[in-house]
């Protein structure tokens, strides 16, 4: 056998890194991983306590949404009523918080990321659309980066690189 040390390569990031799915929607963000199934819903909801500049995360998810105070701002940066993403700083720290309650490994792994919009799709995603989800997963950690705009993704049957040849073909 020949040697091949793209392949132990490949083994050890594999090690690692996973490859993820993340699904969103203005009421649900899903973030799966491949083979294993491993998943974490998250209401996009967040608050931030503070004045303006000195703001600071005070939650996320569903017990921000039930948060409220004078100096609690509560918002959710994917409902807008003309672009799916109305904020996206806030968008992205949703994002990370997601992969950081996902990835159990003390590592930073950097996923492959199959970003997947549910909602505002009519038509398909324009080119500025697109970017913004390329940015999100960016400012997520992700190594690598697909746009899939199809029918849902099943995690346990479909692969990384299945929905990548599918994307490609097209």
């Amino acid at each position: 056998m020949a040697w091949r040390p793209h392949l132990i390569f490949e083994f050890i990031r594999s090690l690692f890194s996973f490859d993820l799915l993340v699904e969103l929607s203005e009421n649900k963000i899903t973030m799966q991983k491949f083979s294993t199934g491993q998943f974490i819903e998250i209401e996009p909801w967040i608050s931030l306590e503070g004045g303006k500049g000195k703001e600071k995360i005070k939650a996320i998810g569903r017990e921000a949404k039930s948060l409220s105070g004078p100096t609690i701002q509560t918002t959710n940066p994917f409902s807008h009523t003309r672009s799916f993403i109305g904020n996206f700083t806030l968008a992205e720290k949703i994002l990370q918080h997601g992969i950081f309650t996902l990835n159990s490994s003390k590592l930073r792994a950097a996923p492959r990321v199959i970003m997947h919009q549910l909602e505002k799709t009519d038509g398909g995603l324009s080119d500025i659309e697109e970017r913004v989800l390329r940015e999100l997963a960016s400012g997520m950690g992700a190594r690598e980066v697909l746009i899939h705009t199809g029918s849902k993704i099943n995690v346990r049957a479909q692969s990384y690189d299945d929905i990548k040849a599918k994307i490609k073909a097209t």
